[in-house]
């Protein structure tokens, strides 16, 4: 398994500083048209990266990416979501799966090399192990995976957007098509698509946001959520 990233760009590529945490996340915005500008493959590699450093239950990671960045490969799969018109254009496009049966495969050597690293015992993590298995086969499969894929689809579109890029998640696609014509075998659940690249003018305006007052409850559904500070904060 890879270790924590090394040699990531720390800066964005036209030399400015990486985006604050605030930025990025008040300054987002779902794209919907894209120039062709490229996305250098430093940065791309530096995304891949980070959202293989998400976290998932037991670590078992089980997702699974295919970047697509060839024009006619991005053709093939704008047809089959929905014509959408960014699919064609961003020059990148993370199709995210998640994997129902092909963690257990890989549970071993997570559980082993989480122990040689010290998350663990070298004397029991087969044991952790099959508890691992053996909980996660009450699970809705389907749900579970995509639960986890999408903390690591949020963790490579928020540092694209770190690295000064542009970004669209979708769920828009016909999932059967999308594994047809990319040679995705049944057992993957089709999470989501993500698109990188820059945005083509004028930007999404700010929408707004419901106050808190308005999604927090306290300590049970319905109470009212009590803060020291004014509400909406």
């Amino acid at each position: 398994m890879q270790d924590k990233p090394e040699n990531y760009p720390t800066a964005q590529p036209n030399g400015e500083l990486l985006k604050s945490l605030t930025e990025v996340l008040l300054g987002r915005r779902a794209t919907n048209h894209f120039t062709d500008e490229e996305v250098p493959e430093e940065y791309l590699n530096a995304i891949l990266k980070f959202g293989g450093q998400a976290p998932s239950g037991y670590n078992l990671q089980p997702w699974r990416f295919i970047v697509v960045r060839d024009a006619e490969n991005r053709k093939r799969l704008q047809k089959v979501a929905y014509n959408q018109p960014k699919i064609a254009e961003a020059p990148v496009i993370i199709i995210a799966l998640g994997m129902k049966e092909e963690w257990k495969e890989r549970a071993s050597e997570v559980f082993r090399e989480g122990a040689e690293r010290g998350a663990g015992s070298l004397d029991t993590w087969e044991r952790y192990r099959d508890g691992a298995i053996s909980a996660l086969s009450h699970a809705p499969m389907p749900l579970w995976v995509n639960r986890h894929t999408m903390i690591a689809v949020t963790t490579m579109m928020l540092v694209a957007e770190a690295y000064g890029f542009d970004t669209a998640p979708m769920e828009g696609f016909d999932a059967a098509g999308v594994r047809a014509e990319f040679g995705i075998p049944e057992e993957a659940e089709v999470c989501a698509l993500l698109a990188i690249g820059r945005a083509a003018a004028p930007d999404k305006v700010y929408p707004g946001r419901f106050e808190l007052d308005r999604i927090v409850y306290g300590e049970r559904y319905g109470e009212k959520w009590e803060s020291s500070l004014k509400s909406g904060v």
